[in-house]
């Protein structure tokens, strides 16, 4: 298998497959790139949590204060 074979990615049967599973694979790569996002979205959270809750913020300018602990 060549190497760009995997940067090039096509289904051969997408012409043969039906609307229904055109749609559906067009639907599942919507999903599945929504999940990464809000993936990315939860560890920035979790990390600009931590740098305020660790001091790292403050040490940069960034005077924030957590409403608990």
């Amino acid at each position: 298998m060549s190497t760009l074979s995997l940067f090039h990615r096509r289904d051969p049967w997408w012409e043969a497959d039906g609307p229904a599973a055109r749609r559906a694979r067009r639907r599942h790569a919507l999903i599945a790139s929504i999940a990464f996002l809000a993936s990315l979205a939860a560890i920035a959270g979790a990390a600009l949590i931590w740098s305020i809750e660790l001091g790292v913020a403050a040490m940069l300018g960034v005077h924030a204060a957590l409403p608990f602990g």
